[in-house]
């Protein structure tokens, strides 16, 4: 969704400390009122409500109400990129300093959590702005990282995927404890991730020989469910499939029923026969999108033992996945703030069969014996931030081979390394 058009106001700079203090209770009050619902349910009425100041007077300072978002974003932003600048310019080794990345990026968003929630959202209201704030983490990190390789710290991995795994690692692991989960990062989770960006998974041990892979007939991305055998259910699958074209390319807030509705060619009053509102479809497809991820993740993987030839072909069959399925990958960003219990569903789902693999991998000596459920998060978050950048925010969607082997690289033996025998 591209920036909204402002409203055509003159606003002006407050001159006067009463006015700049009339300001920050606006942004305060603008704080709290999107942090408690979302950008579309607030209103610039409910902000001045909140900060008990007149309508005219938040019109003297905030164009509009993106006006005044686009100004907490930006804070938020150079807040978190300065608490991660002097964090990467302190003293330490690798490990320390990977250590000292990931707990400055937990403690900022512990501590600033309705900022943060805000800041998410940005992605669905100015898109420009969203990626400009991850061009600047990414050559923030890219340029620690190449600093890091030239004092031999670091192998010759590509610094943007590495800088990306990165990114990946840290917004899932804040994903799973601080937003989905209980609100703290335990300290065990964050050296497991520190040992798994240092070495990868990898033992060393020889691959072991997969037998003879049978040949799939269904192709990546493609829905494989069998059609309808009643009138009543094409017609609810035709709702799906009209909702997924609609909040593909519309968003939730700015699709209604009654659009869904005349894609699918169904009267308003059938749509309530499947669903009680906007927000049960949207959670329908999410475990639709989640349940079709999985399916072409076994078909990917058929046949194979060694859970590193695994995670090379899982990989593979997500990023095509993600390719196939762009727009309605945007749906399951969107459900975290929409419907926080239905994406709590979707990544919980996807880990829970995620760690199963990774512990018999371990058992087998094949990968190494890390915390699978902080393994499972970071590998999920390294596929999701290489796939938004190549694929899904790119104009021309496609992950070039070198960067899928240098992602898969940094998985199997890290930044460093393997660890010696």
């Amino acid at each position: 969704m591209g920036p909204m058009t402002r409203a055509a106001k003159k606003t002006r700079a407050p001159s006067t400390a009463r006015g700049l203090a009339t300001r920050e209770r606006l942004l305060a009050a603008a704080q709290e009122v999107f942090a408690e619902g979302s950008y579309h349910e607030a209103s610039v009425s409910a902000i001045c409500r909140r900060a008990g100041v007149a309508l005219g007077t938040f019109y003297q300072y905030f164009a509009d109400k993106e006006a005044i978002f686009s100004e907490l974003v930006a804070r938020t932003s150079m807040a978190l990129q300065a608490e991660l600048t002097r964090a990467l310019h302190a003293e330490g080794d690798l490990r320390a300093q990977l250590d000292r990345i990931l707990a400055t990026f937990f403690a900022f968003i512990r501590h600033h959590r309705a900022s943060y929630r805000i800041f998410r959202e940005v992605e669905f209201i100015n898109e420009r702005m969203h990626h400009r704030f991850y061009d600047g983490l990414i050559a923030l990190l890219r340029e620690f990282l190449a600093e890091q390789r030239r004092r031999g710290q670091v192998r010759a991995l590509d610094p943007e995927v590495a800088a990306l795994a990165l990114i990946g690692v840290a917004y899932f692991l804040t994903l799973r404890w601080l937003i989905l989960g209980p609100g703290e990062v335990p300290e065990s989770t964050r050296h497991t991730a520190v040992e798994f960006l240092l070495s990868g998974i990898d033992t060393g041990r020889p691959l072991t020989p997969s037998p003879q892979r049978p040949t799939s007939a269904t192709s990546f991305g493609e829905v494989t469910s069998s059609s309808p055998a009643t009138r009543g259910a094409l017609s609810r699958q035709r709702l799906l499939q009209a909702a997924r074209t609609c909040f593909s390319r519309k968003g939730f807030y700015a699709t209604s029923i009654a659009e869904i509705t005349r894609r699918a060619g169904v009267s308003l009053g059938a749509f309530y026969l499947y669903f009680s509102s906007k927000t049960e479809i949207l959670d329908e497809l999410v475990r639709e999108l989640n349940a079709q991820l999985r399916r072409n993740a076994r078909a990917a993987i058929a046949g194979l033992t060694d859970r590193r030839e695994i995670e090379r072909e899982g990989f593979r069959a997500f990023f095509h996945f993600i390719r196939q399925n762009r727009e309605a990958y945007r749906i399951v960003r969107e459900a975290e703030f929409v419907s926080p219990s239905v994406a709590r569903w979707y990544f919980e789902r996807l880990a829970h069969g995620y760690v199963r693999g990774l512990q018999e991998g371990m058992r087998r000596g094949e990968i190494r014996p890390l915390d699978a459920e902080t393994l499972a998060y970071c590998l999920m978050g390294i596929g999701h931030f290489v796939g938004l950048r190549w694929v899904v925010w790119s104009s021309r969607p496609s992950l070039p081979k070198r960067v899928f082997d240098h992602a898969l690289d940094l998985i199997l033996r890290g930044l460093k390394g393997p660890l010696p025998e």
